[in-house]
């Protein structure tokens, strides 16, 4: 048994970084990163007396606060993508 190189087609995603083997996996991260990009996860705080006094903030994320409207941005930003395609 020998190793042998072969050609294969993969999809780059440039804002996430990666490549992908499918088209629709590429599409899907790209999507991802791009809203990731414009609605950054807020981190919770740290909560301790000397810092902020106990202020019990949770933090935020889009897709966990909002789904609804996480899963619209998912469907317009894939379909564009898909358009777009080379």
């Amino acid at each position: 048994m020998t190793i042998e190189s072969k050609v294969q087609k993969v999809y780059w995603a440039p804002t996430r970084g990666r490549r992908y083997l499918n088209k629709w996996s590429a599409v899907r991260a790209e999507a991802r990163a791009i809203i990731r990009k414009h609605c950054p996860d807020v981190k919770p705080c740290r909560c301790t007396p000397g810092y902020c006094g106990m202020c019990g903030d949770p933090g935020w994320s889009l897709d966990i606060d909002e789904p609804l409207r996480y899963s619209r941005y998912m469907r317009l930003l894939t379909n564009a993508l898909m358009v777009t395609m080379k």
